[in-house]
């Protein structure tokens, strides 16, 4: 059907072609003879109805040349015209070879029944092409939401001078202390960011990088172990959710950034919480004072297996089974302000109070490679009491449940039977003011003071193995802390200095600052530069120095004279690459 109906069109193109020529032709010869009509064989006269004029003579009859030339002349325009009817007609059966295609289908109708019918062979299958994977990935991506990612890799280059131990001096028999060896170590730091959007009132997050899971203040793993692979895990992880019908709510659950005001003093940066927050705020950009947010967290630490506790005589201790089987958490509120009296003035101020639930059950101990030194107590017949060390694979911190509330950074006072002393609620006040005078060099300065209301007092081992009491004052931090600049175009520079004084008791060490040498009983002074090359990447140098306020062995017991208390130098050099 569809042949027959092509060569039907072609016969009629010929014939419009044909007839086309002719005509052609005529219109010519008539536009070239106007004037006198001439033919091609022979002179003709003059048209008839033309006005006689006595000055007019018949024409010349056209000689053969002349009659060569204008036939060469329509030859080559009925060529032309010839060509461009041979390319429509081209076109027009590539458009009917086209439409038939389409129109088989609905046209061709069922075989009769008498008639063989022969079965098409099977077409392969096709292997989707990396379009058709693409619209899928796609597809399964937008049923997620909006997702956004970023990252960041760090280089670090840290040297430390001035260390020293607190072993017997070589020098004095005495005194205590003796100088270590610089320490040189190449780091890593790499995280990889995603956050999402659900709808107008959820969204989530994930973060993963790279960090050592024993240790929680810390993403840098030291180039070392012989190449080993690094560990990457699981940051943040964590869902928000903000109801339309209550703007300013946040609840937020998972694992996540510290949803509250702080600086290092008391939570480093890497550092990241869990469990659950809430916050509400009330912005407003008519008045100098622009926004109040009050901030809840419920923060698990340590969930303990349930305990059991026999009295001397046998029968069940209720009171030590609980306290035995007490979980750790974190706990706590902030009430935080912001004023702008200007466009170029801002002013933060909020206050906190967290408080760390069951830390008198937190022994710290020291690391041995591998292996941990845990202090325990034993219980001697008569009712006395002896100390002693226990050795127990570091990896139990992390793996199973074994549950023992021990830290490997602490360095808070501890009682003779190796928990510490003290509770921990701490009262955190921070201001920070802004400068924006200038639109290079912003100026950032901060204050923090943080003091402990749970102080409790030290009990050490006395004469005859009585309990020794030591009152306890060590309960005030103070950080200050002045930045000029900022790093978020090319050529940009920050200056930044930080003054930090932390008494033993202030914080709860294991959670604070983890570049100074000691996280309590110090005095440190902290120096740094930044350099933007390019807007996502920055060069900065730090300098931390670190001083131990109170001697070798802290302010409950007397350093013995002659002894080596030097201060501490950590420098690092970072390249950050934010993507």
């Amino acid at each position: 059907m569809p042949t027959k109906f092509g060569s039907t069109i072609v016969r009629a193109a010929m014939i419009m072609l044909l007839a086309g020529l002719f005509s052609a032709v005529n219109v010519v010869v008539r536009a070239q003879t106007t004037e006198a009509p001439v033919s091609i064989d022979g002179p003709e006269v003059a048209n008839s109805s033309a006005p006689k004029d006595t000055d007019s003579a018949v024409r010349k009859p056209l000689t053969v040349d002349e009659k060569l030339n204008l036939l060469q002349q329509l030859i080559e325009q009925q060529n032309a015209r010839v060509n461009q009817l041979q390319q429509t007609v081209a076109q027009q059966q590539e458009t009917i070879r086209l439409l038939a295609m389409q129109v088989t289908p609905a046209l061709s109708a069922p075989p009769p029944a008498t008639a063989i019918r022969v079965e098409p062979e099977p077409v392969p299958q096709q292997t989707p092409s990396v379009e058709d994977r693409l619209k899928k990935v796609e597809s399964s991506v937008s049923a997620l939401g909006n997702i956004k990612f970023s990252g960041d890799i760090r280089l670090r280059s840290e040297s430390l001078f001035g260390n020293a131990n607190i072993l017997a001096s070589a020098a004095n028999p005495f005194a205590l202390g003796n100088a270590l060896t610089p320490r040189h170590r190449m780091r890593l730091r790499a995280r990889l960011t995603m956050r999402g959007t659900i709808s107008e009132e959820f969204d989530w997050g994930l973060r993963l990088s790279t960090g050592s899971f024993p240790d929680s203040i810390s993403t840098n793993p030291t180039f070392t172990d012989f190449f080993t692979r690094k560990p990457f895990s699981l940051d943040q992880a964590f869902v928000t959710y903000k109801p339309k019908k209550l703007p300013g709510l946040r609840l937020q659950g998972g694992k996540f950034e510290r949803p509250w005001t702080a600086t290092e003093m008391t939570i480093d940066n890497d550092l990241t919480v869990e469990g659950f927050n809430e916050s509400y705020s009330r912005t407003s950009e008519d008045s100098v004072l622009r926004d109040v947010t009050f901030i809840a967290w419920q923060l698990p630490m340590l969930e303990r297996n349930s305990a059991f506790v026999r009295n001397a005589d046998g029968t069940v201790n209720i009171e030590e089974s609980r306290r035995g089987g007490r979980d750790l958490a974190l706990v706590g509120g902030q009430l935080r302000t912001r004023f702008e009296p200007s466009s170029k003035v801002a002013l933060h101020l909020s206050i906190a109070d967290l408080y760390f639930s069951g830390t008198q059950f937190i022994s710290p101990v020291q690391v041995f490679g591998p292996l941990l030194q845990l202090p325990i107590v034993v219980s001697l017949p008569g009712g006395g009491t002896s100390s002693a060390q226990v050795l127990i694979p570091r990896d139990i911190l992390v793996a199973g449940n074994g549950n023992l509330g021990v830290s490997t950074a602490s360095n808070n006072a501890t009682n003779r039977d190796g928990r510490l002393s003290s509770g921990f609620n701490l009262i955190d006040i921070i201001g920070r003011l802004e400068l924006k005078h200038s639109e290079r060099f912003p100026v950032n300065i901060i204050a923090n003071f943080v003091t402990n209301t749970k102080v409790q007092d030290v009990i050490a081992a006395g004469p005859g193995g009585a309990d020794l009491v030591i009152p306890n004052n060590e309960n005030k931090g103070f950080w200050g802390e002045v930045q000029v600049g900022q790093t978020v175009a090319k050529g940009d520079m920050l200056f930044g200095y930080t003054f930090m004084r932390i008494e033993k008791d202030a914080v709860l060490a294991p959670f604070n600052f983890s570049d100074i040498t000691q996280q309590s009983d110090m005095r440190g002074h902290r120096f740094n530069f930044s350099y933007t090359a390019d807007p996502r990447v920055v060069f900065t140098v730090t300098g931390i120095i670190t001083q131990r306020a109170r001697g070798l062995l802290g302010p409950f017991f007397p350093t013995p004279p002659g002894s080596l208390n030097r201060p501490t130098t950590r420098l690092q050099l970072d390249t950050v690459l934010r993507f």
